[in-house]
């Protein structure tokens, strides 16, 4: 098995107007003097990594030709400040330490650049100050790499010391990539030239790695050299051989006068890093680990969005908006957070506005665009506008219970159980109020004063809403079923039975998700249920009971999808279910459950074991699963509408580009690949125990299959065919899993997995969005 072996050279431009070096002459000889502003930097840095800092500095000189502009007073020197240091980070859910080799300070002596297939150097920052960090050859893979140079670019911006933007502009790199076969370290690198970006880093790095492994399999031997990156070729070409035994640096005779801050509140500034930011968001605030990255990437976002909180603002509300309307608003204008006219106070007010009612979600994004564009208060513009809705409880009860009064044949009807009242006389208040009321709060308060418990049944079908026809065939889907099943229970509790769908359950299609999810929807925004019970059938229910806890699970209304072995006919266990699915509706306020004859269930990681016998389980979990905090309800709640066509066309695409692939012995990869060359972008692959499957060099190992694919852009989340743990930890066959890029999806089974890629399907603006989401809730629980 080969080892992948990379290791970066980054260099960060700073202070442009400054001289690293100032050389003068004395008796004692020449005298080096170190810029204090830079030392501050340094220090900030060596501490920010975790290294030690030097007492004594020495001055070296850069070894080999170095081709130094006509005109300029580049020096070549450079000094080391700092060893041994580290940086922890997480990437598909492996942590890894990055060690830091070295910081030294030096002068930029340009860089190495392409363009119309001839290369040449830039050297429009030369004697710019550049540190350079060198890692320890940690990197396996080129998502690594990208990854950390993208944690540097947040520390720097945390740390201050640079206020050009984009800061990525300021910070180059060269990577060095080496395969050995394990244990052995390598005799070799490969040094990559011409990276401009992290995402050329990324793909050099791998591309690299395949050309090494190519060249290794067959018996030759790499070579040590520099070789430059092609974009449109999208390979490594060669530039010169390089000496893997040159010397660096050479010591120069001269004495070096430099200063460190004289106590340590002179360069430790209060502030935090990204990672400790990240964290604290998520445990103080209930973030997600995706929208804590979001927040957190950017040092003006993430204190913009603490100081919304400070000014009144909800934290999970604030992190939606600002994960979706605002940052478009400022993306549209080409301005950043720190510069936005909508100040955190004026946006705190908003959602206050949008929490209490008084505005929709509709008139929040006018309201956004508007005090963005005009710096007005929203208060002011809101009354110009006459956008305000009345939905304080306390000034609408009074009209409530004057329509009530006016009204008793309508109420009475609405006592006895027949719901179309309800409409008119939330009709009857909003004449009252010249349609300013909110609809949602008028019903609630209508059903509190007349002590009113509606729960939506919705049909979709399955043997708890069947019957057997004469012929000993069966029919579902039946809503005379369903109503002689509620028949009975709690008088207080009001039922409405809606026929969304008549299939048995492994008859169900995307298609027929986007009606349920839109009946669903147009239930919770009615403001009349007190919960909703889905009667569903037995084979897909795994799959479709995960999609509604991605898309529901923090909905205002409790969802039970409620189902049975038998048809009522056949055994009472319909009935048990239906009764507890109504008591669960009408005692809990929000979460999604599953109730399967009788008992209940979370409805993530829901496994059929055996029919009649205990029926289902739920894998990987300790404590069942209801509720979600920061699921993708929020995501999609702030969608306008969704309109069922729409939700069609979007989950029939996401399932024609993912495909569900259970490893087994003889899984031939070679089958696979035209469906990726025909469109494929996900695949959900089952593998052994905690990631393990043939990595061999065979016709029947998924190493192929991981290679091309993700050449291809195809994206692999791997789930577990046993009751496990995706970590890919333990076996050796797991970690080159990994390292082909496969995504760990934790706890979750394929079930839930699936369920997870359609809900993100749903709410995800492109696949880079869709991707992160995945990532990230695949270490929900």
């Amino acid at each position: 098995m080969y080892q992948s072996n990379v290791y970066l050279e980054t260099r960060i431009l700073v202070l442009p107007h400054k001289k690293a070096f100032i050389e003068t002459s004395t008796e004692n000889g020449t005298q080096i003097t170190i810029d204090s502003e830079l030392m501050n930097i340094l220090c900030m840095l060596s501490n920010a990594f975790n290294c030690k800092k030097l007492e004594e500095l020495e001055i070296e000189h850069l070894t080999g030709s170095i081709d130094i502009p006509e005109g300029s007073d580049i020096s070549g020197y450079s000094v080391k400040v700092a060893t041994n240091g580290f940086l922890d980070i997480e990437f598909h859910r492996r942590k890894k330490t990055v060690h830091i080799e070295e910081i030294r300070i030096e002068e930029d002596t340009g860089r190495l650049t392409r363009s119309n297939n001839k290369a040449f150097m830039d050297y429009s920052n030369a004697g710019c100050p550049s540190i350079r960090i060198r890692t320890g050859a940690d990197f396996e893979l080129g998502e690594e790499a990208e990854f950390f140079l993208n944690e540097l670019r947040r520390l720097v911006q945390y740390l201050g010391f640079i206020t050009v933007a984009p800061i990525e502009t300021m910070i180059r790199c060269n990577a060095y990539v080496a395969l050995a076969k394990y244990p052995i370290p390598p005799d070799y690198y490969v040094k990559l030239r011409n990276l401009n970006s992290f995402n050329f880093v990324r793909k050099a790095i791998n591309i690299e790695l395949n050309r090494q492994e190519e060249i290794l399999r067959t018996g030759k031997k790499v070579v040590s050299e520099s070789r430059l990156w092609n974009e449109r070729q999208n390979s490594t070409e060669q530039y010169k051989l390089r000496d893997p035994h040159l010397t660096r640096f050479e010591k120069v005779k001269a004495h070096v006068v430099f200063k460190y801050p004289e106590t340590e509140m002179d360069f430790q500034k209060p502030f935090e890093l990204p990672e400790a930011r990240r964290r604290r968001l998520s445990k103080v605030y209930g973030l997600s680990r995706t929208r804590a990255e979001y927040i957190c990437d950017d040092k003006d976002r993430a204190d913009y969005f603490e100081a919304t909180i400070a000014a009144g603002g909800d934290s999970m509300d604030a992190a939606h908006w600002i994960s979706s309307e605002f940052s478009r608003i400022t993306e549209n204008n080409f301005t950043g957070f720190s510069q936005s006219p909508l100040t955190p106070a004026y946006f705190a007010q908003i959602l206050q506005l949008l929490k209490n009612g008084r505005i929709h979600n509709g008139i929040a994004r006018q309201l956004m665009q508007s005090v963005y564009k005009t710096g007005k208060d929203p208060l002011t513009i809101i009354k110009i506008n006459n956008w305000t809705q009345i939905a304080s409880e306390d000034e609408l009860l009074p009209i409530v219970k004057k329509v009530i009064a006016e009204n008793p044949k309508e109420t009475e009807k609405l006592r006895d159980g027949e719901m179309s009242p309800i409409e008119f006389l939330t009709g009857q208040v909003m004449h009252l109020t010249g349609g300013m009321a909110v609809p949602q709060t008028v019903k609630r308060l209508l059903k509190r004063e007349l002590n009113i418990k509606l729960v939506y049944v919705l049909s979709m079908g399955g043997a708890i809403c069947g019957r057997l026809n004469q012929d000993g065939s069966a029919k579902t889907g039946e809503v005379e079923v369903l109503n002689k099943l509620l028949e009975n229970n709690d008088s207080d509790v009001r039922t409405k039975v809606v026929q969304v769908n008549h299939l048995w359950s492994e008859e169900i299609e995307p298609g027929d998700w986007a009606a349920l999810i839109k009946e669903i929807t147009e239930c919770i925004e009615t403001g009349t249920a007190s919960g909703i019970i889905v009667a569903y059938g037995l084979d897909t229910l795994p799959y479709t009971a995960a999609l509604l806890f991605w898309l529901f699970a923090d909905a205002k209304v409790p969802i039970i999808l409620a189902s049975a072995h038998d048809t009522p006919e056949a055994s009472d266990m319909p009935k048990c279910s239906i009764d507890k699915a109504v008591t669960l509706a009408v005692k809990e306020t929000n979460g999604v459950y599953v109730v399967f004859d009788g008992k209940v269930f979370s409805p993530l990681n829901l496994k059929f074991i055996k029919p009649r016998e205990g029926g289902f389980c739920n894998w990987n979990m300790e404590n069942l699963v209801f509720t979600g905090s920061d699921t993708l309800y929020s995501m999609f709640a702030g969608l306008e509408s969704p309109d069922e066509f729409v939700m069609k066309q979007i989950l029939r695409e996401a399932a024609n580009k993912m495909l569900v692939c259970r490893v087994y012995p003889g899984l031939k990869s070679s089958n696979y690949l035209p469906l990726i060359d025909n469109g494929l972008t996900h695949i959900i692959m089952e593998l052994y125990e905690t990631g393990t499957g043939s990595m061999r060099e065979s016709d029947y190992s998924i190493k192929p299959l991981l290679q091309n694919g993700r050449k291809k852009g195809c994206h692999f989340y791997c789930t577990s065919q046993q009751e496990s743990e995706i970590d890919f930890s333990g076996y050796s066959t797991s970690r080159r899993v990994w390292r082909e890029g496969a995504t760990p999806m934790g706890r979750l089974t394929t079930e839930s997995a699936v369920g997870l890629y359609f809900a993100a399907s749903l709410v995800a603006d492109n696949q880079e969005e869709l991707d992160k989401l995945l990532e990230s809730y695949s270490a929900f629980f």
